[in-house]
């Protein structure tokens, strides 16, 4: 269920998507034996998963894709909407800019809905580090974008 709007944020495509998942299903599948020794079966599912999309998108020397807009915020944006839209793009861009570790983080917990022990088991990374990140990430997302709207209404004013 969690596993399927990751890989089709990493790969990005509703075929690539399907087949990788497949192919997935065959490898755990012929993993049986060492899944059932594993005291946290998901975490490992979802490494393997991460890991195979990865090493597919480098072996096909596409770049990796990141639909944020389309994940996890299911904002209606229309047409006529173009400051959602602009908000949207702003933030993308300021996920982009973050150190990888801080993006990694945010991205499996706010666009790919995993727990923090979920993250835990994915990255390796311990708990507390991970809160850390997490908060350090949403921070820099929240003042880079009161940067941004204090310069479009005109106020210049640093935000503290």
């Amino acid at each position: 269920r969690k596993l399927y709007p990751m890989v089709k944020r990493i790969l990005g495509n509703e075929e690539e998507t399907k087949d990788a998942l497949q192919e997935l299903m065959i490898k755990l599948w012929n993993k049986r034996q060492i899944l059932e020794s594993l005291q946290n079966k998901n975490g490992y599912v979802v490494t393997v998963a991460r890991n195979y999309c990865i090493d597919l998108k480098k072996k096909h020397k596409i770049p990796l894709i990141d639909n944020f807009e389309e994940s996890r915020i299911n904002v209606p944006v229309q047409e006529t909407d173009l400051e959602t839209r602009e908000k949207l793009e702003h933030v993308h861009r300021i996920i982009e800019g973050l150190p990888e570790k801080y993006k990694e983080v945010l991205r499996l917990r706010e666009i790919d809905g995993f727990s923090y022990d979920e993250i835990h088991q994915i990255t390796g990374m311990e708990m507390p580090y991970i809160r850390v990140l997490l908060s350090r990430s949403r921070t820099k997302v929240r003042e880079e974008m009161e940067k941004i709207y204090n310069y479009e209404r005109g106020t210049c004013q640093p935000v503290e």
